[in-house]
């Protein structure tokens, strides 16, 4: 890496700075169809392109992992090209999508580690993350004021999923910055509560059951001397407010679907995707599926971060992701404990055991924010 002090590096450090605030705050803003390249991919990618140039590749056990990942991934697609050109005399690019999405989080990732080892500070983040709140809100203004109706509320995003894996990335940025004292305790609660209100209007299970859970643990104050206290007298107040207002309560809309969960078509481990993996042989289990493979077993995408590349890239896949998992959970739980890690890790997580989560760039700007994030948290608590 290049030796590259961005704080006298003016000009260059605004630059960067802008491409990464717009990159974050139109993240919501979606205006192509999904799976097409939106503003914010594009803004995105200029950042990490220019932060590869001006500053170089990192050097770390994440990039490396990272980078083992996706080679393995492009081997396997490489190989089922190879296979069905060769055996088949027919191939279908379409599929190679998937690998796209990933290099491209993969060179935001990277630029991100590389960027964030010359830049202390995250308050560009912060500002770009509350933008896009802003933004999600004004559209849902919009729809009250104007009267329109809506079965799951989306925003600006082209499904009521993407908005609900947003506001789950958004829920774990914010009680980050909360615990590295960029905001309030009750500026976190506030926030928290909004982008989990959007996540029910979404009707995205996944999303608000996971927040909500998450939430159990955030409300406990990490800094106060009498937080346990706190926190119980949370907990009793949110379990009397639901017996008092359940009537109310258990005919809405999101409570049916969270009631009626065990009986919903939608929600079994075979419509999921999760049996698929069971249709490989010897082989196929270890080095993987491949993507079109599953796409013809299943008819459609694995709802699944974990069965997708369990099922399209085999057990190896699975184990080298895991591992990024794993490095990634010991750093948050070493810098924030059990609460913390909770927090933070568990509900993009969680939701990514139902929903297919790997190319939403937003969670590899947690993962390496976080990352981060959590070192100058160790720091400073060693200084004091």
């Amino acid at each position: 890496m290049k030796n590259i002090d961005l704080n006298q590096s003016n000009l260059l450090n605004i630059v960067l700075k802008f491409f990464l605030f717009f990159g974050i705050a139109l993240f919501p803003l979606y205006l192509f169809d999904s799976g097409s390249i939106q503003i914010s991919h594009f803004l995105l990618i200029i950042f990490s392109i220019l932060v590869l140039i001006t500053i170089g590749i990192p050097r770390n056990k994440y990039f490396y992992i990272f980078g083992f990942f996706l080679t393995y991934v492009t081997f396997v697609n490489i190989f089922y090209i190879y296979y069905d050109l060769y055996f088949l005399r027919d191939s279908n690019i379409r599929f190679l999508k998937e690998l796209l999405f990933l290099i491209y989080n993969f060179v935001l990732t990277t630029s991100l580690i590389s960027y964030f080892n010359y830049q202390k500070k995250f308050n560009i983040i912060l500002y770009g993350l509350a933008t896009a709140i802003l933004i999600v809100s004004f559209s849902f203004l919009y729809k009250f004021l104007m009267g329109i109706n809506y079965t799951r509320f989306t925003g600006f995003f082209n499904n009521p999923n993407q908005l609900g894996y947003f506001s789950v990335c958004c829920f774990s940025l914010i009680y980050l910055f909360y615990r590295n004292l960029h905001i309030s305790y009750n500026v976190m609660i506030s926030t928290m509560l909004i982008v989990i209100f959007f996540s029910i209007l979404t009707l995205s299970k996944a999303a608000y059951i996971s927040l909500i859970l998450c939430f159990m643990f955030a409300i406990k104050p990490f800094n106060y001397k009498y937080s346990k206290i706190v926190w119980i007298i949370f907990l009793l107040t949110i379990i009397f407010l639901f017996l008092l207002f359940f009537q109310q309560i258990s005919d809405t809309s999101y409570y049916k679907r969270i009631i009626n969960l065990p009986n919903e078509e939608d929600s079994s481990l075979e419509v999921r995707g999760y049996l698929v993996y069971f249709n490989a042989n010897f082989l196929q289990a270890f080095f993987g599926l491949g993507p079109k493979n599953v796409y013809s077993i299943h008819g459609y995408e694995i709802h699944s971060t974990f069965a997708m590349i369990l099922s399209g890239y085999g057990l190896i896949g699975f184990l080298i992701f895991g591992l990024l998992m794993f490095f990634w959970i010991l750093d948050i739980n070493k810098a924030y404990g059990f609460h913390g890690l909770i927090c933070i890790c568990a509900p993009s997580l969680l939701y990514g055991l139902t929903h297919n989560g790997i190319r939403f760039s937003i969670f590899w700007i947690i993962f390496v924010l976080s990352i981060y994030m959590s070192k100058e948290f160790i720091k400073k608590n060693k200084k004091t």
